[in-house]
């Protein structure tokens, strides 16, 4: 996903999770996040995106910055404007801001602003599906966005992760195969293993312990606990499936 792509997709799933907010009981459970409900997740993304403004801006942790939230008991609507106002600052400052500008963030790459495009995109899309499901008991996922998804997962997520829960990468080897038909050649394969203890990843073909074989929507929905692998095909060491799919943190 280019810059206008991942700005196209924090506005339209961000007015998604807002429109959520709008006609959703807001009590509605999330049942990705336990102990959430709509209202949390929906406070939670428009923080998050409010916190990356003020990194992008200012070119530092903003941790310690006071976020202007809702009031606790913000109607639906209130929520919805809110989410939908913050969602249009962060674009616009995204859009203004040059994707190899310095930045600050708290991620295992580059510090460049091109992160926290990819990176409020992923998180949009990912909520907005939560918040759907939550509201309409469905969801879905562009393949072009989730491949977009796991590309991220793999290079930066699992490996802040493991980094945070102090965790050893596993020392089996997992092999993630996108099968969706569109998608660009040379893409949507990757293997992850642990080298003692330390993550591992190529974004290649290769055998591994085991392989996880599906759509990349699917693929994404597993890898961060959203759904399990019963839909997908598994070809090898189911074990050594459960040790990367159950790592805490995700």
């Amino acid at each position: 996903m280019n810059l206008d792509s991942c700005l196209e997709a924090i506005h339209d799933d961000s007015a998604r999770i807002a429109a959520c907010a709008e006609r959703g009981e807001l009590t509605a459970p999330i049942a990705a996040c336990p102990g959430w409900d709509l209202r949390k997740l929906v406070v939670h993304t428009g923080s998050v995106q409010r916190w990356a403004t003020h990194a992008l801006q200012d070119g530092v942790d903003p941790t310690g910055i006071a976020i202007p939230r809702p009031a606790v008991d913000a109607s639906g609507e209130e929520l919805g404007a809110w989410m939908r106002l913050g969602a249009g600052i962060l674009v616009d400052v995204l859009a203004a801001t040059s994707p190899d500008a310095e930045t600050w963030h708290p991620f295992p790459a580059e510090q460049k602003a091109w992160v926290w495009s990819r990176r409020q995109a992923m998180e949009a899309m990912v909520h907005r599906w939560d918040a759907e499901v939550a509201v309409d008991g469905s969801s879905d996922i562009d393949p072009l966005h989730a491949l977009t998804g796991l590309a991220e997962f793999f290079e930066m997520l699992l490996p802040r992760a493991l980094l945070r829960e102090s965790t050893p990468a596993p020392d089996v080897s997992l092999h993630v195969h996108c099968t969706d038909d569109d998608l660009p050649d040379g893409t949507g394969e990757w293997i992850v293993w642990g080298d003692g203890g330390q993550y591992r990843m190529e974004a290649v073909h290769r055998k591994g312990d085991v392989a996880l074989r599906g759509p990349a929507q699917a693929l994404l929905l597993a890898m961060m606990g959203r759904t399990d692998a019963h839909d997908l095909d598994v070809k090898g060491d189911a074990t050594a499936a459960t040790a990367w799919l159950s790592l805490p943190g995700l």
